[in-house]
């Protein structure tokens, strides 16, 4: 139970860290479609935050595998 226990919590620190770095890529505001500085700072950023999002969740991914296979427990 409790490897079930730190998987979750894993998974919704993940979830949040996410949310976050999500939140960082679309808080860049509204960029003037006349400006092409604006259009590829706002799309460097956005890229960034996916990045960001896929490192964290294959992170919880690689961490919840981890704690599932641990203890002598074979894979689900």
């Amino acid at each position: 139970m409790g490897r079930l226990r730190r998987a979750l919590a894993r998974l919704v620190d993940a979830q949040q860290e996410a949310l976050d770095a999500t939140a960082r890529g679309l808080d860049s505001g509204q960029a003037d479609p006349e400006v092409n500085v604006q259009l590829l700072d706002a799309n460097e950023r956005l890229e960034e935050a996916l990045v960001d999002v896929r490192d964290i969740l294959e992170g919880a991914s690689d961490d919840v595998r981890g704690v599932l296979e641990g203890e002598g427990g074979a894979p689900p």
